[in-house]
């Protein structure tokens, strides 16, 4: 059974997918930013509207999400949208990925429910800072960035 390509499911529908390698900045996970790069230019997010729908790769009708938007699909599928529902906070459904990196006991790429606090990432998930030292601030998002400081022992704000 085909799905994707010409004449699916022997059909007159044709459907084509294209996977294309962006700059390789974090802010080429910003929708318009990737259509940036693809199209050649400096990975910035470009002002809306017009939304990509309307108007997106080459000035025509685009849908366009990074890598980690796409991973869900299979999961929500599989599973249905009210599983996929029920993980994370009653406003911000599902999971979301961060890059641990730093000064951390435990660094690499983590999976958490939305919701979850920053101190829970570093501390539990982290394993904390290195030698009992003091955590200093952390910073958080691409180009629109969030520094947190050394609170954190007292965060209990969810991402």
């Amino acid at each position: 059974m085909e799905y994707f390509g010409k004449n699916i499911w022997g059909t007159n529908f044709s459907f084509d997918i294209e996977i294309r390698l962006g700059a390789g900045a974090f802010v080429c996970g910003e929708e318009t930013a990737l259509l940036e790069s693809i199209e050649g230019r400096s990975g910035r997010p470009r002002l809306k509207p017009p939304f990509p729908a309307n108007v997106g790769l080459w000035q025509k009708p685009t849908l366009i999400n990074n890598v980690e938007t796409y991973a869900n699909i299979t999961k929500i599928i599989l599973n249905g949208a009210s599983w996929y529902s029920n993980i994370g906070t009653e406003k911000s459904k599902g999971t979301k990925v961060f890059a641990l990196g730093g000064n951390v006991i435990n660094t690499g790429l983590v999976e958490v429910p939305m919701g979850t606090t920053l101190r829970e990432i570093v501390y539990d998930i982290g394993g904390g800072i290195p030698n009992g030292r003091d955590f200093k601030a952390a910073q958080t998002g691409g180009p629109s960035r969030r520094l947190y400081s050394k609170r954190i022992s007292r965060c209990t704000n969810r991402l």
